[in-house]
């Protein structure tokens, strides 16, 4: 109850101050605020770090009780709303169509349209306990209670997971094929859509998977005695395999060939003009290629060197896992990534359309990232000291906002090509330059103002005016 008389005097303060205050009154840590050349508010704090209101550069509200709660508004494309509480560990946001809602692990709901555009629900509570989900059009109509019952599609890659008691009993269904499992994983079979597929099992004394005219497995005393047929029907013809676990196995055909020895230390595959691998004391030497697969070429010498090279990518690997140097093309560009792990990262991705994001880290001491548009402008991005949150882009969304005040010695924020702030130990200094003009301030001593026209005033004690002259000429208008 305490919290609604802090939060009534932020909005009295907040909507009064372009009428009783300067531009930029610093009385951290009891209030500061931040207006904008119309009197408007940009930015607000109140009883420093509890309460932070500041406006986003799309025009939404960001208002935070940290590291309680954080509501979020985002006009224009998506009209989204979101709400945080506690993060990472709450969150709720709602589209005009979608709402997503969780509090882990005791509880996550989705509600959206499906690709029929009906309404799709799912929801889980007490991860990973219970699991349910239902859609408008009756298509999907699923509950599990783990590990005494599910019944959940599109789940661990089948489309249809089953159990009760488990692993008393399990069963899976993927692409046609139904398997029945007991004592999962030892005892199983199958009552197919393909009526000439056979599997069954009881391990470890015997397996059989039996597809005529595709693949014929099969297993005594698994894992030590297995042998196959695959590829029946390839054009390439079929493959033959035996293994007798771990000491040796063979895999012949009319084109591939491989052998095994002391199972994973020595093996050797090769199919002719398509891939090979050969590994050499297992995980210390291997070398692959692959001619179907972005003409790839691979070799390690583990853990001091690697190689991969293919037709989109070039990576090298040093002191693995410590050092990566990656370039690659994805579909929106190039990416070019260093890596010196955990102290040393750079990132930088060039998208085809022309823009540019850049993110260096020097963990825990500083990050610095930038977005610059196909002119080279710089148009967002922010950087920090200290940087202690060893992610970045969507897995630190949040983060910041609810605690980069208990580490951040300084931040800088880009919003936009004219907007730049800069803040030091929770407002101690603060600084932040718009096509406006520019404020700064430190807490009650003074501030300092220059408006877009240049005019510069100096306020002793937040509210004395010194003029400092300026302003004749007219500000040009910022590169776009």
């Amino acid at each position: 109850m305490r919290l609604r008389p802090a939060l009534a005097l932020a909005a009295l303060l907040a909507t009064s101050a372009c009428a009783l205050a300067p531009r930029e009154l610093n009385l951290a840590p009891v209030w500061f605020h931040r207006l904008d050349d119309n009197g408007s508010m940009l930015e607000w704090d109140a009883v420093w770090p509890l309460l932070h209101y500041e406006r986003t550069p799309a025009g939404g509200d960001d208002l935070r009780v940290r590291p309680f709660w954080r509501r979020v508004t985002e006009p224009g494309v998506e009209d989204a709303v979101e709400h945080q509480f506690l993060w990472p560990f709450g969150r709720v946001r709602s589209y005009p169509d979608e709402t997503a809602a969780r509090l882990w692990p005791l509880w996550s709901w989705r509600s959206r349209p499906n690709e029929e555009g009906t309404r799709d629900v799912d929801w889980y509570a007490l991860f990973p306990l219970f699991w349910g989900g239902d859609s408008a059009d009756d298509r999907e109509d699923y509950f599990a209670f783990l590990p005494f019952f599910a019944d959940i599609p599109d789940f661990l890659t089948y489309d249809r997971f089953r159990t009760f008691l488990f692993p008393l009993w399990v069963g899976l269904d993927k692409g046609g094929h139904s398997h029945d499992l007991f004592f999962w994983p030892l005892v199983g079979a199958s009552h197919c859509a393909d009526t000439e597929h056979r599997w069954c099992r009881v391990l470890p004394f015997f397996g059989v998977d039996v597809a005529p005219g595709r693949h014929d497995r099969r297993s005594i005393l698994w894992p030590f005695f297995t042998w196959s047929t695959e590829n029946e029907d390839a054009a390439g013809g079929p493959v033959k395999s035996f293994l007798f676990w771990p000491f040796f196995g063979w895999r012949t055909g009319p084109e591939v060939s491989g052998w095994t020895a002391l199972w994973p230390f020595f093996s050797h595959v090769e199919k002719a003009n398509q891939f090979g691998s050969t590994t050499i004391l297992w995980p210390f030497f291997k070398s692959a290629w692959n001619r179907s697969d972005d003409d790839l070429k691979q070799w390690w010498l583990w853990p001091l060197v690697g190689r991969v090279e293919a037709t989109n990518q070039r990576a090298w690997t040093f002191a693995w896992p410590i050092i990566w140097w990656r370039q690659y093309d994805d579909l929106d560009g190039f990416v070019d990534q260093q890596w010196i792990v955990p102290f040393f990262w750079r990132i930088v991705q060039q998208a085809k359309t022309g823009e540019r994001e850049s993110y260096v880290k020097l963990w825990p001491f500083f990050h610095r990232s930038q977005k610059r548009n196909p002119n080279g402008a710089h148009t967002g991005g922010e950087w920090s000291v200290l940087s202690i949150w060893p992610w970045r882009d969507g897995n630190a969304t949040g983060f910041e906002e609810a605690w980069g005040w208990l580490f951040e010695l300084a931040r800088g924020v880009r919003r936009a090509i004219d907007d730049r702030g800069v803040d030091v130990a929770g407002r101690l200094f603060t600084a932040r330059t718009r096509a406006s003009g520019t404020t700064a301030s430190v807490p009650f001593l003074g501030s300092y103002e220059e408006d877009r026209a240049g005019a510069r005033t100096l306020r002793l004690f937040q509210f004395l005016p010194i003029p400092l002259g300026g302003g004749d000429d007219a500000r040009a208008e910022p590169p776009r």
